[in-house]
């Protein structure tokens, strides 16, 4: 029923289930599944300061941490058999966690979108160093995804990300950038601002097919950390001027991709990941 999952992998968690009510599970199920594939345990909060692993006043985990959890070992389930699966492995595994987090976000927009998503190591050339490619029918996609840092939101910083990341993208086939606006920003007015540096970037280039903005955003229920919402917004803004336009990126529809956990996490749950975390846990709860 589950194509190429490792028979340890499904025996251990089977035998796990029986220690844990069905919300735990999924958190603890991806973790495991992380530290299968990746030999990092995201539970441990030396791992990743990004993780932010820290106790509740009511000495829970933080729902914000289990949420990202679920959100790595659940993607890493469903693309496991995507040509660039070891790669993504291999940078989830020794780079910087936020940057990654956020390239198989990207990845995995695509591949929720029926493409077929590829990825390799870099060779230190311009226009050749790019994160990964997604492939659906004739047509093949390049991403670039660029995560920025500063505290407060600056137009020109977003601008210049956009033209550093355009030159890392080849000229051969059509092109996508996603650029990941820091949660800090997140209070801040940004519509007019960005849609009046996409239009300048846009009128510069026909190399980018479109600009995807990204901004993840936690919101607490409840003080204290106990019960939260977390959600990926993004906003896709296409070019006009593209030499090479992509066919279609309706899978976006410019909505929020959520999870809103309660105590812990639950998510969307239409897919496989689901389903087989189900099936281990055997109908409890």
């Amino acid at each position: 029923m589950f194509d190429n999952v490792p028979v340890h992998l499904t025996d251990y968690l089977r035998k796990a289930s029986a220690d844990f009510d069905r919300e735990s599970f999924y958190y603890f199920a991806a973790a495991y599944v992380s530290l299968f594939y990746l030999k990092k345990n995201f539970t441990d909060a030396k791992t990743s300061d990004f993780l932010n692993v820290r106790t509740t006043v009511r000495g829970g985990i933080w729902w914000g941490h289990s949420g990202r959890v679920i959100i790595i070992g659940e993607t890493l389930f469903l693309m496991r058999s995507a040509p660039g699966f070891a790669e993504f492995c291999r940078r989830l595994s020794g780079r910087d966690l936020r940057s990654t987090y956020f390239e198989i976000y990207a990845a995995r927009m695509f591949f929720e979108g029926g493409y077929e998503v590829g990825a390799r190591p870099e060779v230190g050339m311009r226009g050749e160093d790019f994160d990964f490619c997604a492939s659906l029918g004739d047509e093949t996609v390049n991403v670039e995804v660029t995560a920025l840092t500063p505290e407060h939101f600056s137009p020109q910083n977003v601008e210049n990300a956009l033209h550093h990341k355009r030159k890392q993208l080849p000229d051969s086939d059509p092109a996508v950038i996603f650029c990941i606006l820091p949660e800090s920003w997140a209070d801040t007015p940004m519509g007019v601002a960005l849609g009046e540096l996409t239009k300048r970037f846009f009128g510069g280039t026909g190399r980018v097919s479109a600009v995807v903005y990204v901004i993840e955003k936690h919101i607490e229920w409840e003080k204290g950390g106990e019960v939260g919402h977390l959600s990926m917004q993004h906003l896709c803004l296409r070019n006009p001027n593209s030499r090479r336009p992509i066919t279609s990126l309706s899978f976006f529809n410019n909505e929020a991709w959520e999870v809103a956990p309660t105590d812990p996490p639950t998510q969307r749950r239409n897919n496989e990941f689901f389903e087989w975390a189900d099936s281990l846990f055997g109908g409890k709860g």
